[in-house]
């Protein structure tokens, strides 16, 4: 082939390659932050306290950081509701009593937050309680869970903190008072009725033993808290509002305190041996039998526990 041909060849086969500008990509909107705290409040028949209990809440200084989660075990009154009432809020409906800890372990799997906040409805913290908490978790590794002093409406602390239980004393806790011009104050066992606790140690121990049932669970956690050599702490200067009262009716007694000492016969069965647990609910069927009680003796004698198939009315 001729020079001035085969270059005339190669020029139609090396025409320009024309780059097409790239299509504009749309912009990624900025995922939210996730809340540091899930402030989760256990809740049965008790729509003016969880009011409350909300309220309060949202008038956190650091509101932005909560995530607010409800559950609620079967209420009859309007409580299931109430998430209507506020934006901001989660409810998870249950529908029965399951008792404490079961409800507590379903929240607990669907919270966000790297703290969690067990409360009750009765409970209103003040505006600086949860930046408070969280300022001590932050700063003390050796924190695993921290507690406000709760204060009744006539600024009296409430009794929220005991020594762990032991078999030498059975169902009989030991009350703990808290120094109240004392920074931070170590406890062995404190109620779930204001703790805030890391969720990472929760997850850790596979969430709440759902051996218990509505008694049993808060101490089981502070036990294992102290097993790993990690602090329960009470902050004295940290308060919060406590209005007492009870949405289970009086004959609801007996399924209570047969759940408590089953929750008892647990926690001994499992730190002071089976030997232990088991004669310790023996005891109590034999007390219940001297004393005519022959509900509460039903219960203990079938291992009746507040987890969702009880019969008895709450």
């Amino acid at each position: 082939m001729p020079i001035a041909t085969k270059r005339k060849v190669e020029e139609r086969k090396s025409a320009p390659i024309i780059e097409a500008e790239p299509a504009p990509q749309p912009l990624q909107e900025e995922q939210a932050a996730a809340p540091k705290v899930t402030a989760l409040i256990f809740s049965y028949d008790s729509a003016p306290a969880l009011r409350r209990c909300i309220s309060a809440l949202e008038g956190s200084f650091d509101r932005p950081a909560i995530e607010i989660l409800v559950v609620d075990c079967g209420s009859h009154d309007e409580s299931p509701q109430v998430d209507s009432e506020f934006a901001g809020v989660t409810i998870l409906r249950l529908p029965r009593y399951f008792g404490r800890t079961k409800a507590l372990n379903i929240a607990t799997r669907t919270a966000t937050g790297e703290f969690l906040f067990f409360l009750t409805p009765n409970v209103e913290v003040l505006p600086t309680t949860i930046p408070a908490l969280v300022a001590r978790l932050e700063s003390d590794p050796e924190a695993m869970a921290v507690c406000p002093l709760l204060l009744d409406t006539a600024a009296h602390p409430v009794v929220q903190f005991y020594n762990l239980p032991i078999p030498a004393t059975g169902l009989q806790l030991t009350p703990v008072v808290i120094d109240k011009t004392a920074e931070a104050v170590s406890v062995e066992y404190a109620t779930f009725q204001a703790f805030m606790a890391r969720k990472y140690f929760v997850k850790g121990i596979n969430y709440l033993d759902e051996r218990y049932g509505e008694y049993g669970c808060d101490a089981e956690l502070c036990f294992q808290i102290r097993r790993a050599s990690r602090k329960t702490l009470v902050l004295p200067q940290v308060t919060a509002l406590f209005t007492p009262g009870s949405p289970y009716s009086d004959a609801s007694r007996t399924i209570f305190l047969a759940d408590r000492i089953h929750g008892t016969a647990v926690y001994f069965s499992k730190h002071y041996g089976m030997l232990t647990g088991f004669l310790f609910r023996i005891k109590e069927i034999l007390k219940a039998l001297v004393s005519f009680r022959w509900g509460l003796l039903s219960s203990l004698v079938s291992g009746t526990k507040i987890d969702g198939s009880q019969s008895a009315i709450l």
